[in-house]
Formats: structure tokens, C-alpha cells, sequence
């Protein structure tokens, strides 16, 4: 018996040595180191103020946007992500006729402003030390991101049911354990002052820099429009986490549509306009996924609708997604998009 035991001791310890070589001797994944090195071309057409309409997708996303080069936010984290700092956030004017819901007011592709923002902080992952190489993409073009435990989401292109569990009109869905975390929690990146008892020390007031910016209007090759690939590309680098993306596009409808629902999908947090009037929060850190909120029901008017959207992201990939929804719940495709 004894002979045995040793015997099954020695064939454990075995499989843990073979486990733990493997372990450190891993295959880098290829598909995450070319992420990392995309060019921006990849995954956008910058278009002429005066480009032809486009039609949403097959799958109904729209995918013509005028975006402004991103704002600086560097939060070292995300749990910062709170209702009441969203919604100051992104409602923040950085500039003269951000929000504005006039569409012969809207800037044009090549447009620049000054803004005033915080300066990027140094090291580290585009000012975010602690952390390591790129972030894992996931899910592939076109299909849906997992939202925590619950994995099994639907691909791009599938809409959430509309019975029970569907979010409620202008609401996102729960983002699991990590949503909400509260402001006053301990700040990333290290633990000085905690261990010993003593209150973390008082953050210092951010450098304030003027930055200036360009609008520039793309085609998504994507469903999902990849801000954080637009960031890279527009900024020559410079540019990568810790941001605030604004965004529009133009909706035009050969006549009225109403009893419409916006539906989103962004990372992290956004919010979404139609009209000038905010329809949809998507709050707290969140990977993005086809349809994870929908707005109220709204009407789309004759002729042309401004859609408006501003999105935050801290340490991490950041993208988002936009389509309507019929009220007997079919996918609305019957419009063009254009720029102004």
C-alpha cells in the first residue's frame, strides 16, 4: 500500500511539473499582437464633407460618424464609473456648439477646436502603470462581447428578447458585480499609506493643457465602430486610454417613423441623443455588446435626425454600436446616413 502511495505521489507530481513548464512557455497569441499593430485604415474610410448618403448594414448598425479627435480623461481606473460621473462627464462642454441639436450648425470633417483637458499622465500603459500589454479583443467583428458570468451573448446582428429581462426604456443592463463600485474606493495601482493605517494621500490637482482637435468623418468597416483604433490613428499614437470620444451622425427618413428604439452598445460607459433630447445611458464599466441597452420609444422625423454620442473609457479597449429597432420589434433600415 505504501509502494502504492508513493507511486501516485510521484505521477502527480509529475503532471504538475509538465502543467507548470507549459504554463511558462506559452504561445503568444498571434491574433492579439496584430491588434496591437493595425493601422487605421483597417478600419476606417475618412469620407468628404459632401460624400454620397449611405444605408445602415445587412444587420441594420449604422456606421457613419463624424468624430472628433478624443478628449484626454486619464482615470487610472474604472471604477470611477458612477451615474452622477458619467453624467457630469459627458455632459461637459469642451467646446463652443458640442451639444448643439442644429444640423446646418454642425461642424464638417477637417474642423478643428481647442479644448482645455487634463494632461496625460506619464508611464506606464498610456499613463496607467500597473498595467500590462494590450487588452485581449475578445469576441470577433461581429459577434457580441460576454457580459461577466453571462457568456452565451448574442452575436451582432440578433436582438435581445424584448419580453422579460429586457432592459427598460433609456436603461442599460446590469453589469454584474463590478457595477457601481463607489466613488470612495481605494485608487489603483498601489496600497502607500494603507498598509500602516494611514488615509491614502490627497490626489493632486491635475495639469490642465490646451489641445486641438479634428473632426473627422469615417466609414466603420466594422459594425462596431473601434474608437479606441480611431484614437491611435488620429492622435499618431499619442493617444490610447483614459478618453472622452464625441461622435454624430444624421439619420434621414423619407417620412415620419415613430414608436422607433435606439439600441447601443459601447465600452465602457456612453450616453446617446437623438434631437437633441438624451434617449440612453449606458452606465458603469462595461465591455460592449449588440443591443446591451435600448431608449425609450421615440419618433424619427421626416427628413433629417441628429444622433449624438459621447463615450468614456479609462485602462481599456473602447468601442460602440448603434441601430434602431421597429416597434414590432423588426430591424429599421429604411433611412440613409449621411454627415451634415
Amino acid at each position: 500500500m505504501n509502494r502504492n502511495f508513493k507511486m501516485i505521489v510521484a505521477a502527480i507530481m509529475a503532471v504538475v511539473l509538465v502543467c507548470c513548464a507549459s504554463n511558462g512557455s506559452s504561445k503568444v497569441d498571434p491574433q492579439r499582437v496584430a491588434n496591437r499593430n493595425v493601422e487605421y485604415d483597417q478600419y476606417f474610410t475618412e469620407i468628404k464633407a459632401d460624400a454620397a448618403p449611405a444605408k445602415p448594414d445587412d444587420k441594420g448598425f449604422v456606421r457613419r460618424w463624424t468624430i472628433i479627435e478624443p478628449i484626454n480623461k486619464p482615470n487610472s481606473g474604472n471604477t470611477v464609473f458612477t451615474d452622477s460621473y458619467i453624467l457630469a462627464e459627458l455632459t461637459k462642454e469642451y467646446f463652443k456648439g458640442q451639444f448643439t441639436a442644429d444640423i446646418k450648425a454642425l461642424p464638417k470633417t477637417g474642423d478643428q477646436v481647442i479644448v482645455e483637458s487634463e494632461a496625460p499622465r506619464a508611464s506606464g500603459r498610456g499613463g496607467f502603470g500597473g498595467f500590462g500589454g494590450g487588452a485581449p479583443q475578445g469576441a470577433g467583428a461581429g459577434q457580441a462581447r460576454p457580459q461577466g458570468q453571462g457568456a452565451g451573448a448574442p452575436g451582432a446582428g440578433q436582438a435581445r428578447p424584448q419580453g422579460a429581462g429586457a432592459p427598460g426604456a433609456g436603461q442599460a443592463r446590469p453589469q454584474g458585480q463590478g457595477a457601481g463600485a463607489p466613488q470612495g474606493a481605494a485608487p489603483q495601482g498601489g496600497f502607500g499609506g494603507m498598509m500602516g493605517g494611514g488615509a491614502p494621500a490627497a490626489a493632486a490637482a491635475p495639469t490642465m493643457v490646451k489641445d486641438t482637435l479634428t473632426w473627422h468623418s469615417v466609414d466603420s468597416k466594422l459594425f462596431n465602430i473601434k474608437l479606441i483604433r480611431f484614437a491611435l490613428g488620429s492622435s499618431e499614437g499619442k493617444k490610447r486610454y483614459g478618453l472622452i470620444f464625441n461622435a454624430f451622425t444624421v439619420i434621414n427618413c423619407d417620412q415620419d417613423i415613430p414608436n422607433v428604439r435606439l439600441a447601443a452598445g459601447s465600452n465602457a460607459a456612453s450616453i446617446w441623443w437623438v434631437n437633441g433630447e438624451k434617449v440612453l445611458t449606458l452606465q458603469a464599466d462595461r465591455r460592449m455588446v449588440a443591443d446591451d441597452g435600448m431608449s425609450k420609444r421615440i419618433t424619427l422625423k421626416k427628413g433629417k435626425n441628429l444622433v449624438r454620442a459621447a463615450v468614456i473609457n479609462g485602462p481599456g479597449m473602447s468601442d460602440m454600436c448603434m441601430r434602431f429597432y421597429n416597434e414590432d420589434g423588426t430591424i429599421l433600415k429604411n433611412y440613409t446616413i449621411t454627415n451634415n
